[in-house]
């Protein structure tokens, strides 16, 4: 993929590098050009020095033919800025962008721009830590969403189907003896396995609560 990146502060940089080391093509931006070389010598990408909502950088930067755009200055009108034109004029397909203020999410929800928010993300993982030692947070969506890998630990157990339409999730995969294998409707789960779910956030820890207690209703 071909993707371009504005901000190059510890975030931007560590997706920048993570990004390229998997084999994309990665063009990074920071008006900073300081900021620039956190990315060291080991970056196959290309830097640009530059103001990161500029046209004509973000041309230079070939945003005309990104599939991914990734917003994630410092500022947030920057970052609003950016993944609008990103989006509005060069139609990137994917257009994601972070919020740095919690209290301005409202705008980027507001402008349909899908966020990153590292606040809530760091809240919820630390949260899961202290609190929810049974299940395992891999990401937060931005609706509310969260992937998770939880463990069965009860003999008992229904079928995906029904523990699907009981939690309103969604699972997707089953981690049984060490091996990974696509979840199916009518899977029946083990003492031992893992699965990975997509589930609201409200919804967690009942299910959590359900998968590890000794009965199963």
């Amino acid at each position: 993929m071909y993707i371009v990146i504005i901000g190059c502060g510890k975030l931007g940089s560590t997706i920048a590098r993570e990004l390229s080391s998997k084999g994309n093509d990665v063009v990074i931006i920071d008006n900073d050009s300081d900021n620039l070389n956190r990315l060291g010598t080991g970056f196959n990408g290309i830097r640009i020095a530059g103001v990161e909502f500029d046209n004509d950088i973000l041309l230079e930067a070939g945003i005309d033919k990104a599939d991914v755009f990734i917003g994630v200055t410092s500022d947030d009108n920057t970052n609003i800025m950016a993944s609008q034109i990103a989006r509005d004029i060069f139609s990137v397909p994917k257009v994601m962008a972070r919020i740095c203020e919690p209290n301005k999410e409202f705008i980027y929800k507001k402008l349909g721009i899908e966020t990153i928010n590292p606040v809530n993300l760091s809240f919820e993982m630390i949260r899961n830590k202290i609190t929810e030692k049974s299940s395992r947070i891999i990401s937060v969506l931005d609706n509310n969403m969260e992937i998770v890998e939880m463990p069965i630990k009860k003999e008992k157990i229904k079928d995906i189907k029904s523990i699907e339409k009981e939690y309103g999730c969604r699972i997707s995969s089953i981690l049984r003896d060490g091996k990974f294998k696509l979840a199916d409707a009518d899977d029946n789960l083990q003492s031992g396995d893992k699965i990975v779910c997509v589930i609201d956030k409200k919804d967690r820890q009942r299910l959590s609560s359900a998968l590890s207690g000794e009965v199963f209703v």
